[in-house]
This record gives structure tokens, sequence and C-alpha cells, in this order.
């Protein structure tokens, strides 16, 4: 079955607006009736519904959309004709030529797949989207899963601190205006890897490699960590640093070219179509997700008739998304290129499929998309739900997934203030320790 899903992903990668489909929303997709998806699809997530690994419904709900904020769009309206990608891979002002200090929505409002350029603005836009739902406290799952069932687990604690495209009622000073990001991350549990905490440093300039640090309780020291190894799966699991909520590879440590544009049945937490009670403003600014409870994946509902991995909230929604490929410009990394897919409204992703050097597909990426929500009136955002997202190991025939933790009080928090000392290494000692 794993030989027959790898000939089908080989074949080939579908580039046309999408196929024509005789399923209509309310149906369910599962291995009756998967050829009717075919072209709408990555061909080895096709192979899961033809295996009868997966199932899910369509449906056709009402989407946000963050180019409706208002501040968002005179944004755009601002930034159109504004910006450039220089050689190295760097937003650039046409006027200058430079950086610019700080840049709020998407720098490229208007793409072109005639632009040789389109790839990376794409990938630049998807960028800003994420930069636009703010710095970030979560608590969050990470569950391998083989056929057997859940096979080991570890509960990880994060923080995220974004430097640019933050809505103006939540944007902080910069002190250090060449960093882009910064990430803090500590795993809770289980006894073996509890208290490895990880800090890492995203810079703008296309000179400066990230700066990954690592607490090791078992050293009891700081070590510095080469970013090639962000590519590797983190601690053992199938999931990497560069994935993210999609993808978080630095834009200029790749080759971008657009490989086309296709129509996909994109899997959506249908929890988040559900607003109320969502979102809960914190004292200190910004918004708490309450997370609803129950199963997520399908060794969690007794009887299960597919795999262990397959997510069980969710629909299918067709989107209309760019086809991307990433080459790593690094020969160390592990993955000779990555196909990758943006929703073209709102540059979001939602499948990824991963090949080593030699073109063999290795392992594949879903990031489940959740609806966007209207917290209240002039502000639109919400990550809404209680989504997972599901990492793909085709050679071993397993699985990852990441989920933000269901619970009263536990952190899933968005556009909070988040001071710059919280990434310091002297903080990263102190966690540590």
């Amino acid at each position: 079955m794993r030989c027959c899903a790898l000939a089908v992903a080989a074949l080939c990668l579908t580039t046309t607006t999408g196929a024509a489909i005789a399923l209509e929303p309310g149906e369910v997709l599962d291995q009756s009736n998967w050829q009717e998806a075919q072209g709408l699809l990555p061909a080895e997530f096709l192979q899961a519904y033809r295996n009868g690994d997966f199932h899910h419904e369509l449906r056709d709900p009402q989407l946000e959309k963050i180019g409706e904020d208002p501040i968002f769009e005179r944004a755009l309206g601002e930034n159109r004709g504004r910006y450039d990608v220089a050689d190295d891979g760097t937003i650039v002002e046409i006027a200058t030529g430079k950086p610019p200090a700080y840049i709020y929505a998407w720098p490229f409002p208007d793409i072109s797949a005639d632009d040789p350029k389109a790839a990376i603005k794409i990938v630049w836009n998807y960028f800003y989207t994420t930069f636009y739902g703010g710095n970030s406290h979560y608590r969050a799952d990470l569950l391998w899963i083989s056929r057997r069932g859940l096979d080991r687990s570890i509960e990880v604690d994060s923080f995220v601190k974004h430097y640019q495209g933050q809505h103006p009622r939540f944007r902080e000073g910069n002190q250090n205006n060449d960093l882009l990001t910064q990430t803090l991350s500590e795993v809770l549990s289980p006894t073996d890897v509890a208290g490895i905490v990880s800090l890492s440093w995203r810079y703008r300039s296309p000179n400066k490699r990230d700066s990954i640090w690592s607490y090791v309780p078992a050293m009891r020291r700081v070590r510095q960590v080469s970013p090639a190894n962000r590519s590797d799966g983190f601690l053992g699991s199938d999931l990497s640093q560069d994935d993210g909520n999609y993808f978080d590879g630095k834009v200029q440590d790749f080759h971008w070219r657009l490989v086309g544009e296709q129509d996909l049945l994109v899997l959506f937490d249908k929890v988040s179509f559900d607003q109320a009670a969502r979102l809960q403003r914190l004292p200190e600014g910004g918004w708490r997700m309450q997370i609803p409870g129950g199963a997520r994946v399908g060794f969690q509902v007794p009887a299960w008739q597919g795999a262990p991995w397959c997510p069980i909230q969710e629909i299918l929604v067709r989107r209309p998304h760019w086809i991307l490929e990433a080459t790593p410009k690094d020969p160390y990394y592990l993955y000779g290129k990555v196909i990758l897919r943006f929703d073209k409204e709102i540059f979001l992703g939602s499948y990824s499929s991963k090949y080593d050097w030699k073109g063999k597909l290795l392992t594949s990426y879903s990031a489940i998309r959740t609806n966007i929500v209207r917290p209240e009136p002039g502000e639109l955002w919400g990550w809404a739900g209680g989504a997972v997202a599901l990492a793909m190991n085709w050679q071993l025939d397993r699985a990852t997934t990441a989920g933000i933790v269901a619970g009263k009080n536990v952190p899933a928090d968005s556009r909070i203030p988040l001071s710059p000392s919280r990434f310091s290494m002297q903080a990263l000692v102190r966690r540590g320790r």
C-alpha cells in the first residue's frame, strides 16, 4: 500500500486550476468516491482517501478575510507598487533600494503569475499574514502515532514574538531593527526530555543565519545549534522547526519557483466556524482562544475506521492556491525540494510535500486551516477552534500531530505583549534550571 502511494505521488504534480468535481457540499469524500477529487488534492493525500485512511465531509462555508480589515486594507493601498525583492531575497523599497524600517500588511498586494519574482513575493505575503496574528503564547501536545495507535507524546510551551507586520494597536518598540522573529520553547514532559529549552532568533539580513540555542538538562548548559538542523525531526518526531504553523524556513535560504495554480480541497477545523464564546479578552491585552474538548484524531475514537492519525474535527473546503517549489541553498538541508501550496486570497498554507535530494517523496505536512473571527468591531483576527497540524512519514507509515491543548485557562493566546527580555540568553538559562 505504501509503495502504491509513493508511486502515485511520483507520477506528477497537477498545476491546473482544479478538476471538475461531482461532489457537493454535505457529501463525504472517502474510499468509495476518491476519484472525484482527482486534481484537487496532492497525489499522496488523494491516496490516503483512496486507501480508506481519510474521510471528510465537504462544506462551502463563509470565510472571513483579513484583507477586509479597514486598517489592513488601507495599508495594502499604501503598499501597492512600493516594494520589490532584491536578488538576495530581501524586501526593499523601490524608491531607495533599501530595506524598509517597517512593513504592515502584505508587501505585495497584487501577484501576477508572469512576474519572475512571483514565488518569493507570495512567500513574503504568507509571513506577513502570520505576523498579523501578533505575539503568541500557547501550550501544544505533539503525538507520535503509528498504525498501532499512540506511541509517544510530549508537552511543549512556546512564546513567539514578531517585530514586523503588527496591527498598529499591538505594535511594540524594536531596539534591534535587524530582528524579525524570536521563539522560546520548553518541553514540559515526559521526564526523559522535560526541561529542554530552545531559543531562536531570526534576522532580517540575508547574510545572518538564524541563531539557535538549546538548554540541555543532562548537560546543565546551553549549546548553540546549527540552523541546518531546523529541517530535522523535533525530538525524533516527523515535525521540524521549519514546519512551524506551515512553513517557517528563512525566505532567503531558499531558491523559489512558481510551479502553477491549482484549486485544492483544504482541511479546515469545523469548530472554528462556531465563533460564539471562542475568544476571551485578556486583562493585559490580547486574546485567549477557548479550545473545545473531545477527540481530535482517529485513534482517540473507539472502533475508528481509518488511519489512527486522521484528523476528525475537520471538513474539506475548496480554495484557490499558488503552487511553489522551494530548493534549499544549504546542501546539508535534510530535504532537496519542498512543494508548498498557498491560498491565493489570504496566503496561508495548506499542504506541503518534501522530497530528498534524489527526488523521492519522504514526508508531507498538512497545516489545517481555521476560520478567522472578529473578536470585536474594527478588529479582524482569530485562529479559532482546536485544529491540529499533521506531518506524515510515507516511508515509515506513521505520523506526528501537533495541537493546541484543550482545557480551562490553558494558554492559547495571541496579540499579547511580550518583552524582548523574555527571549534573552539570560532568560534561557533561568528557564532551563
